[in-house]
């Protein structure tokens, strides 16, 4: 993008849209939307609105810079530094996954599950909870919850804290910095959330660059058949949760079989299907 005239957002749509799909970068005029809504402080609609509008040199040069990271294959979100998932705003970096549109069906499940529990309170468990965005939709949406986040590493609990602070929930979130194969709950729960590593390390060598290169690898896989988090939960999920509790975890479409027999001994096993039609999301009942 040469500076040789006066380049109007207009102007940046189409040039930036046609550089970008020239690169075989995905979903390219939305990116170039967020990057520069980002850049001008506006929103989507705003760039329509005032598409002759042109970008002073400061703006062009941040967005320039925007672009040519998003070229590289890094997330938007990443660049940007942000990411909107169930109606709110988090801030993330490369330390945490970014956030999924799948992943909102495991909140909505949790959400209308626990709106039917005619509980006054529970306590719910998210285990890996990186950016928060899961714990901070469900606590966003249930006043009758509380949560305990449970998170290793020490770069993305930096990233929680200021998710948690921002949408005002220190008083319902709690953070745990632990391993979750060294965790030993000091209280039983009513429900567990989770969306851990289940990519495979076969399968990890085969993501897309955006992903593989720009998210933290720890959160992604357990570079084994990516099953190991799910024998463990099944191992330890009859002690965690409360008689009546229950469990909602995030799966790849291709595990069904192995997470059937994974959690035979558990009752109630439902699978929620995905946009696309895929098996994304596992209820599951205490063991009685």
């Amino acid at each position: 993008m040469k500076n040789k005239k006066n380049w109007c957002i207009v102007d940046i749509l189409n040039w930036s849209t046609d550089y970008l799909n020239n690169k075989n970068i995905e979903n390219a005029k939305t990116s170039v939307e967020w990057m520069l809504t980002d850049v001008l402080k506006c929103s989507r609609m705003d760039l329509y609105l005032h598409f002759n509008k042109p970008l002073t040199e400061s703006e062009l040069k941040k967005f320039k810079s925007y672009l040519l990271k998003c070229a590289n294959n890094e997330p938007v979100q990443q660049i940007i530094g942000k990411v909107d998932f169930y109606g709110f705003s988090f801030t993330i970096d490369n330390n945490v996954l970014v956030p999924r549109p799948e992943t909102e069906i495991l909140v909505e499940e949790v959400i209308k599950k626990c709106k039917a529990n005619s509980k006054a309170k529970l306590r719910i468990l998210d285990i890996g909870s990186g950016s928060g965005a899961i714990a901070i939709a469900l606590a966003k949406h249930l006043s009758n919850v509380k949560i305990d986040a449970l998170e290793y590493s020490a770069e993305a609990i930096k990233i929680l804290k200021k998710n948690i602070n921002f949408h005002n929930l220190d008083n319902r979130i709690s953070i745990i910095n632990e391993d979750i194969f060294e965790y030993s709950p000091g209280q039983k729960f009513d429900v567990i959330v989770s969306n851990p590593p289940y990519i495979s390390k076969e399968e990890f060598g085969n993501l897309d660059k955006n992903v593989k290169y720009y998210e933290p690898p720890m959160a992604l896989s357990d570079n084994d058949d990516g099953l190991t988090f799910y024998r463990y939960f099944a191992e330890k999920f009859s002690n965690w949760l409360k008689p009546n509790g229950w469990a909602a975890l995030e799966i790849d479409s291709g595990q069904r079989n192995k997470l059937e027999e994974i959690f035979k001994n558990y009752d109630g096993l439902k699978f929620i299907k995905d946009y696309q039609k895929d098996d994304r999301v596992l209820m599951l009942d205490r063991t009685r």
